[in-house]
């Protein structure tokens, strides 16, 4: 990562106004790098700002925000003039429409599989090995050995722990690359507003959202498939908390929470679909990009969404809701049975196999 930290100085170097750019829909671990960065970047006297496309919507998300004080402006809007390169985190593409036709992009740095929909970018760090985004923009900053102020320090280490935590599942899902940015960032942990953040209630809308779900489920095989029906786009994270809580509470291997989500400010509705899962042998990416490229996913979680704005003038709500749910039902069954989404689960059958033939014949002396 030594290299690799010097490299991403050497890339945004070169530019003297940078924006920090969230697609869909931002969590704490985009947040938490993209404002770790712009502290970095501060430092060697860039100026950044940050931008996400939609607001948060959990309670806890919120609180974190406030809390940290992190600088957030929301919407898609952005005056393009001000800047001269942009930046993305957390996030498979950085295509980013409108800002990438304008300004050449500085850095990716995410965890994701990368999409075939990217971008030349000055320096890219994409490692799928590593449990979140935070984690490998912590260790860019402990290879840089930079003095930041115990302030700032303080400040990006809770909000960067904060987002290792949330993509790591509560850290059941660290890799060494986590281990070793936690170990970093621990002494200089706020731990008092890490436990305020996380002390934060569940908001009714989600307990009613994961209530819904769980009297609208659909089991097929080792999948659950649990509908939510329409949702207000300032609720959107409650698909993805109550994906979580069915998961915690069951011996499936996948389930699916889907909801048509309607942003009225916008005019707009989409469906949207999370996954979360509890085996590391199945590529929920792969399995999501085998039904639409607006989605994604990576080890245990992955979501994806599709349009419906021709249908927002549908005159019979609930006979658009059927539609949407038999689809989406009938589309998660097809995938399921599709052979390609166990390929990961049967290298690691042949893997094993070959493991074990391999001892047979040391054993026999046939190989040395």
């Amino acid at each position: 990562m030594n290299k690799a930290a010097q490299q991403f100085l050497e890339a945004v170097s070169k530019y003297k106004n940078i924006a920090l750019y969230i697609p869909g829909s931002p969590d704490p671990d985009a947040i938490a790098s993209a404002y770790a960065i712009k502290i970095l970047l501060k430092k060697n006297s860039i100026n950044s700002d940050i931008f996400a496309e939609t607001r948060l919507s959990l309670p806890q998300n919120k609180a974190f925000l406030e809390i940290l004080k992190i600088p957030v402006t929301f919407g898609k809007d952005i005056n393009l003039n001000k800047y001269d390169s942009y930046i993305v985190t957390d996030f498979q593409s950085n295509h980013v429409k409108k800002i990438g036709d304008k300004l050449p992009c500085a850095a990716h740095i995410d965890h994701h599989a990368k999409s075939k929909d990217t971008v030349k970018s000055d320096f890219s760090l994409i490692k799928t090995e590593s449990g979140s985004t935070s984690t490998l923009v912590a260790l860019i900053i402990k290879n840089l050995d930079m003095d930041i102020s115990d302030k700032d320090m303080k400040s990006i280490a809770t909000a960067l722990a904060f987002g290792i935590q949330t993509d790591t599942d509560k850290y059941n899902h660290t890799t060494p690359l986590d281990v070793e940015a936690l170990n970093y960032l621990t002494p200089f942990v706020d731990k008092k507003i890490l436990t305020s953040i996380n002390n934060m209630p569940v908001s009714p809308q989600t307990l009613l959202c994961y209530k819904k779900g769980l009297a609208n489920e659909t089991i097929y095989k080792d999948w659950g498939m649990y509908g939510i029906g329409y949702i207000d786009s300032k609720s959107r994270d409650s698909i993805a908390i109550s994906a979580d809580m069915i998961l915690q509470n069951s011996e499936l291997k996948i389930v699916a929470v889907y909801a048509i989500i309607e942003n009225h400010k916008n005019n707009n509705i989409y469906l949207d679909v999370s996954f979360r899962s509890k085996s590391s042998k199945l590529n929920l990416n792969r399995i999501i990009k085998g039904i639409t490229p607006n989605g994604g996913g990576r080890k245990y979680k992955g979501a994806y969404q599709i349009k419906l704005d021709y249908f927002r003038n549908a005159p019979d709500r609930n006979l658009l809701w059927d539609i949407v749910e038999s689809t989406t039902l009938e589309t998660l069954k097809i995938r399921r049975d599709s052979i390609t989404m166990y390929i990961d689960e049967l290298e690691s059958f042949y893997s094993s196999i070959k493991t074990r033939l391999l001892s047979i014949l040391k054993k026999n002396g046939d190989v040395s």
